[in-house]
């Protein structure tokens, strides 16, 4: 389990494959510091991002090209799911060729669930040929001499291809909205933004748009919550996430995440997750101990 930890959480070389039930995630939010590929091979779970939340089903792709925080719940005993993970320079480098635009797109739409139709059934057969490919590759640790060369091919054909089913995902008959356009760009933000921004109204001003009409924005595509619930909700898992490293002091997560002193924070944490962080740190310590 620690080997997939240190996988998803920095990996050593540019591209790293590897197979998991998620496991790792469990117990608390966790940083993903590079970008991510995840196949779900089968089984069920359910993925918080802090601002977002994901079903995991079968024969579903999911992606974030940035990282992310991200605590896996509900997860049944047969959840099995393929990934590779991708250093964020060698991502940057690799998207200079291609249009920004899909990747915008990518960004707006990190999930895909594939259909019973056949040509849908093919793509997903060759996302796990291209799995296969990335485990043939990637799937140890490995000094070979063109591995670098190896990793930007294999990175940049991969993304290639994915754009080039982008057709088949999209039902042209469903266009997203502005309104949605909006929504989804909020999110973003919230996700890279929150440990700086608490408050709604500098996500109105970024968006160019009145906090009113955010307001209106998000509580019709994010299932009823207000732009501040879902700010609050990823605050919630940041502190989470920093309250795993017992040798940082909850006065500087305070600071880190810019509330005005530890007391605020404390009082915000235990209205949101029902326990003080000090709480939260003692019972995640207990429950690690063998």
């Amino acid at each position: 389990m620690n080997n997939r930890r240190n996988a998803l959480q920095a990996a050593v070389e540019q591209i790293k494959y590897f197979e998991t039930d998620l496991a790792e995630m469990e117990d608390h939010p966790m940083r993903i510091r590079t970008g991510i590929y995840m196949a779900v091979v089968s089984g069920t779970a359910t993925l918080n991002t802090g601002a977002e939340t994901y079903r995991l089903v079968p024969q579903m792709e999911l992606s974030f090209t940035m990282g992310c925080l991200a605590q896996c719940t509900d997860r049944s005993d047969d959840l099995a799911v393929r990934v590779f993970t991708f250093t964020t320079d060698l991502f940057a480098k690799i998207a200079l060729p291609i249009d920004h635009i899909y990747f915008d797109y990518n960004e707006e739409h990190p999930t895909y669930v594939h259909t019973p139709d056949a040509r849908s059934q093919r793509t997903w057969n060759e996302l796990l040929l291209w799995m296969d490919m990335a485990k043939m590759l990637f799937g140890n640790a490995s000094a070979a001499k063109f591995r670098e060369m190896q990793e930007e091919s294999f990175l940049q054909g991969f993304w290639m291809w994915v754009f080039g089913t982008i057709q088949e995902r999209i039902d042209p008959r469903n266009n997203f909205s502005n309104t949605q356009l909006l929504a989804h760009k909020f999110m973003r933000m919230v996700k890279a933004e929150a440990g700086d921004h608490h408050r709604a109204d500098y996500y109105a001003s970024q968006l160019n748009i009145s906090q009113r009409y955010l307001n209106k924005v998000v509580l019709r595509h994010t299932r009823g919550r207000t732009p501040k619930q879902v700010i609050d909700a990823q605050l919630v898992a940041e502190i989470k996430e920093q309250l795993m490293d017992s040798t940082v002091p909850i006065t500087r997560i305070a600071e880190n995440l810019n509330f005005p002193d530890q007391s605020y924070m404390s009082r915000f944490f235990r209205r949101h997750a029902g326990l003080s962080p000090a709480q939260y740190r003692s019972r995640r310590s207990i429950r690690r101990e063998p």
